[in-house]
């Protein structure tokens, strides 16, 4: 199965936006016109609104980049910290490149009482299908997050607890707004 999206790519996108010296807008800025140079017909640059997230007890904020059935791309952080629960993901493997900022976490099932090496920024990681980890993002913590697989199977986990647990219907709405846009955006091209 091919897909459009290389997770070497964006590891190299994170790794040079991690070494300039620029506040986080400025980063996430610069991450976003890296991203489009490296892919023009996927990538949407246009400054996208901000939506809020709350999955798995993990509150931040999400742009969303790029969505297919089989791949995603979105901007996620906090510039106060949270932590929670990461999702258990069957069909789809989620990457996340830390751009800033820390994020600590541990294998839920392992007999490892340890946590994993901290990712730090220009560092990757992989939470691979069926695994679920804990994490604690750190106050500044902005990563660019890549989902590959059956993308729609994410959904009712990204949109539950928003709107379920935090009864934020707005930031539902948005959600599914930034969705049909950039889905609309893919079939223009």
């Amino acid at each position: 199965m091919s897909y459009k999206i290389d997770p070497n790519v964006l590891h190299g996108v994170a790794k040079q936006v991690a070494n300039l010296q620029l506040g986080p807008g400025e980063l996430i800025t610069r991450a976003v016109e890296l991203l489009n140079d490296e892919y023009p017909d996927l990538i949407d640059p246009a400054p996208g609104r901000w939506v809020g997230s709350k999955a798995g007890g993990i509150l931040g904020k999400v742009r969303f980049l790029y969505f297919s059935p089989r791949e995603y791309i979105v901007i996620f952080g906090t510039p106060t910290g949270t932590q929670g629960f990461s999702g258990r993901y069957k069909h789809v493997d989620v990457h996340k490149f830390l751009i800033a900022g820390r994020i600590d976490s541990y294998d839920l099932e392992s007999d490892d009482t340890a946590p994993l090496p901290p990712l730090l920024p220009g560092d990757r990681t992989c939470l691979e299908r069926g695994y679920a980890r804990g994490l604690t993002i750190h106050p500044g913590s902005w990563h660019i997050e890549y989902g590959r697989g059956a993308v729609a199977t994410t959904l009712p986990f990204a949109m539950v607890d928003t709107l379920l647990v935090s009864l934020e219907i707005e930031s539902v709405r948005r959600s599914t707004v930034e969705f049909a846009r950039l889905v609309r955006r893919r079939h223009r091209r």
